[in-house]
């Protein structure tokens, strides 16, 4: 998969989206390009303006009705319980980052939303890629003038981002070869 098809922006019949989200994972903000409308607003949120006390209540009471739920098949259910909340809790991230942009359930017309994960390899190998990509998306749907508006502000994610991410796996690997962790394994051992 090339750079260019990881940043498609485009909707499936070519239509162009009203929001695109560009999540950085381990950053506290994440840029917004919001087209809805005429124009195009781009902006930066912050995890503490989603993630409220009120997030945390609704991931809690739809996780405890999903776990006290009554079924014939228990042991199938508490198994499935790691997906139900992985989909509870990005269902009601969704959620609340729409309402933080204004978009409620009893909106006329729901937007469609594109959702980019600034993060993994393809950042850590070819962040310079990564930026063009975003600028790209910048360009083509909200033209030059945004992308040297918003240029600075990129690049400062993808660096803090990448800086983040290769600290992270290089603690992931001194653990590996200090023999703190089970997630790695060698071709000599078997720990069953």
């Amino acid at each position: 998969m090339s750079m260019k098809d990881l940043f498609n922006s485009q909707l499936p019949g070519g239509e162009r989206p009203d929001l695109q989200l560009c999540i950085f994972p381990h950053l506290q903000e994440m840029l917004v390009i919001d087209q809805r409308g005429e124009g195009w607003n781009i902006s930066l949120l912050n995890a503490s303006d989603v993630f409220t006390t009120d997030f945390f209540k609704a991931v809690e009471e739809e996780f405890s009705e999903s776990l006290r739920a009554h079924t014939h098949f228990p042991f199938a259910h508490l198994i499935n319980l790691p997906m139900q909340l992985e989909e509870t809790i990005r269902d009601t991230v969704m959620s609340f980052i729409l309402d933080r942009l204004g978009v409620t359930q009893d909106s006329e017309e729901f937007p469609t939303v594109i959702v980019f994960i600034v993060s993994g390899g393809a950042l850590t190998a070819q962040p310079d890629q990564v930026l063009e990509g975003l600028k790209k998306v910048l360009r083509d749907h909200c033209g030059e003038a945004a992308v040297e508006q918003w240029q600075g502000d990129l690049s400062r994610l993808i660096s803090e981002e990448s800086a983040i991410l290769q600290t992270v796996t290089s603690q992931e690997l001194d653990q590996a070869l200090k023999d703190d962790t089970p997630d790695y394994f060698t071709l000599w051992e078997n720990r069953n």
